[in-house]
């Protein structure tokens, strides 16, 4: 079991993870951490990956809100320049999501950010 002070390591690590997420994105309260988390760090692991994830994939990844609050979500990341809506198949029907360049910018800072500052806080 693991000792009050690996605990309190452990959950300021935490904290700071959320408060860097919050720096991220200038403290903008349109982008709370569990309502965006899922879907944005999900389009960016996606797209690390070379497979872009579908529309509805990214509708279905976001843990809470009904199907028009999550499609309200991915439009505000679009509108506000985090993510791109591609039409893609040979039909055009099909949608794509992707991290754009400014997303990805922002998210590999977070992460390198908070990974050193963990690995710090538990090592």
């Amino acid at each position: 079991m693991s000792s009050d002070d690996e605990l309190i390591r452990w959950a300021n690590a935490l904290e700071n993870y959320a408060r860097d997420w919050d720096r991220t994105f200038e403290s903008r309260p349109k982008y709370f951490t569990q309502e965006f988390w899922y879907l944005l760090v999900g389009c960016m692991i996606a797209h690390w990956e070379g497979k872009p994830m579908t529309v509805g994939a990214a509708c279905q990844i976001m843990k809470s809100g009904s199907n028009r609050t999550r499609e309200e979500r991915l439009k505000r990341a679009v509108d506000d320049g985090y993510l791109t809506k591609e039409r893609t198949g040979e039909d055009g029907r099909a949608a794509i999501v992707r991290p754009t360049p400014k997303l990805e910018k922002m998210m590999r800072e977070h992460f390198a950010r908070t990974l050193s500052e963990t690995r710090s806080a538990i090592g």
